[in-house]
């Protein structure tokens, strides 16, 4: 009995042995298959995994759904990479700085920048596009309407009807790669004309349009795209500020101080400082220049030139040394007689350079006892210095030569104003009140300007003149049956150039001035 119940105890622990072993390799069984799991919260295999991504991108550590390899607009600090969002001058913001750092800047005038033409006039963060066309607005001013193409028969409808009541538009490319147009908007040879601007793309397709509440009837009027991506739209009348959509957000009718008194506004720019300065005139027969915060507050408004009549200031930039120079001209009067009657046809070219303030450094006057008009002026691009283009003629008394014997200009001063070379073009079409002209950089260190020269069908010569010249660059010369004569010109991002002509065309061409 001892013997079988000592076996029986064996058989039984031999058996509860088995039952462990089977429960100990189900266990661990069981605990295999869940650690080999993968992990339900995971929607891709990530090698760095950082804040929940969606996506494997490996180095984006805030939750952002691209993979874009450096955070360039959610950094919480300034790593020195983020282009966009940061709010101090990093030396790589084009478009986000608080300050004129340079890069990417839009501080031009009639020409696009600081020194004038020599600056391209969209962000460098923006892909270049490489375009030319042509575009015609509809039914503009007077001038259109008594023009040549209107006895070609091309339709201009009624020019009474309300639409663009001036030809002279101003065109300017914006840090997107697209244009901003100035113009005014009604009924033509009336004095119901409003400010009025155009945002079209790349291709000059319309984007928008919008009128404003400042009268602009008939002279010139320039816009700028200002640094904070607004615009600035300066005229006879006045001046607007906007926003980057269009809206208005600020206007100063008249001349600070008095509203009724027309400044006559020729240009404008976005000086470094920030602050805006606009030139023209005549205002009490002298030239303006007025100096205006970007919140609209009048900081600074000076007149210069004598009191004669007709002293005008027709463009302004940026000096070398972070000064203004502005350029136009100022009447001498015709010999014994300053105040001539006939004073439009006794003036010279009129150079001043200011401080930031107004307070005169230097004038000087470039011009003998008859006809020079300064237009427009940019910085030199071999040395310091500047170039002024103008226009002359030696009628000697007897002001009907004026329309055979008219000139363009090219002056050529260093930074203290004097005069360095001075040439003379023939060919360019007269107007009394002076024929507009417009001069800009190239890419290559040359210089290009637009006017409107004199018709020689025999020769196959049209009132659209474009000269490009200088130091390595393609010499050229063209004088196109385009529309009238060039109004303004601005280097583009693409190293051509935008043009407005008066009439309403507008034309877009490549780095050799081909817009076909």
């Amino acid at each position: 009995m001892t013997f079988q119940v000592y076996l029986s105890s064996l058989l039984v622990k031999e058996k509860m042995n088995k039952i462990l072993y089977i429960i100990l390799t189900l266990l661990l069984f069981s605990l295999t298959i869940i650690s080999c799991k993968s992990d339900d919260t995971e929607k891709v295999n990530e090698p760095v995994r950082k804040g929940g991504d969606a996506v494997n991108d490996v180095l984006d550590p805030v939750g952002e759904g691209i993979n874009d390899g450096l955070d360039p607009v959610g950094d919480v600090v300034n790593d020195g990479l983020d282009p966009v969002g940061e709010g101090i001058n990093d030396g790589l913001d084009s478009v986000g700085d608080v300050v004129n750092d340079g890069i990417g800047t839009i501080t031009g005038g009639n020409t696009g920048g600081p020194g004038g033409g020599s600056e391209s006039g969209s962000d460098e963060d923006v892909p270049i596009i490489h375009t030319k066309f042509i575009k015609k607005m509809t039914l503009t001013g007077e001038e259109y309407c008594d023009s040549e193409d209107k006895k070609k028969g091309i339709p201009v409808s009624n020019c009474e009807d309300v639409h663009y009541c001036s030809g002279n538009f101003d065109i300017k490319q914006t840090d997107d790669g697209g244009y901003i147009i100035a113009g005014c908007y009604g009924k033509i040879g009336s004095e119901d004309g409003k400010a009025w601007l155009m945002k079209t793309d790349v291709y000059g397709e319309k984007q928008w349009e919008k009128t404003y509440s400042l009268d602009d009837y008939w002279g010139n009027r320039d816009v700028i795209q200002t640094s904070d991506g607004g615009y600035l739209f300066a005229g006879w009348t006045g001046v607007l500020k906007t926003d980057s959509s269009g809206t208005m957000l600020w206007k100063k009718k008249g001349v600070p101080g008095n509203a009724a008194q027309n400044p006559y506004y020729e240009d404008v720019i976005e000086h470094s400082n920030g602050n805006y300065y606009l030139v023209g005139g005549p205002v009490a027969e002298q030239a303006i220049m007025v100096k205006i915060s970007p919140t609209g507050s009048v900081l600074q408004k000076k007149l210069y030139g004598k009191s004669c009549a007709d002293d005008i200031f027709r463009s302004v930039i940026e000096s070398n040394d972070g000064k203004l120079i502005m350029v136009g001209e100022r009447t001498h009067g015709n010999g014994p007689y300053p105040c001539s009657f006939y004073f439009r046809y006794y003036k010279n070219i009129w150079v001043v350079k200011t401080g930031k303030n107004g307070g005169k450094i230097w004038e000087e006057d470039y011009g003998d006892k008859y006809l020079e008009k300064g237009m427009d002026i940019v910085r030199r691009t071999d040395s310091d210095g500047y170039i002024v283009l103008g226009q002359k003629c030696d009628h000697r008394d007897r002001l009907k030569e004026c329309g055979s014997d008219f000139k363009a200009v090219i002056l050529k001063i260093n930074e203290e104003g004097d005069k360095l070379n001075e040439s003379f073009l023939p060919g360019l079409s007269h107007r009394e009140w002076g024929r507009a002209m417009a001069l800009a950089n190239t890419h290559l260190g040359g210089y290009v300007f637009v006017t409107q020269s004199v018709p020689r069908p025999k020769k196959n010569e049209g009132r659209l003149w474009i000269k490009k010249w200088g130091s390595g660059e393609k010499n050229m010369e063209l004088k196109l049956d385009v529309g009238l004569g060039g109004r303004s010109i601005m280097r583009t991002n693409d190293n051509g150039f935008i043009i407005s002509i008066t009439g309403g065309t507008i034309i877009k061409t490549d780095s050799n001035l081909s817009y076909e």
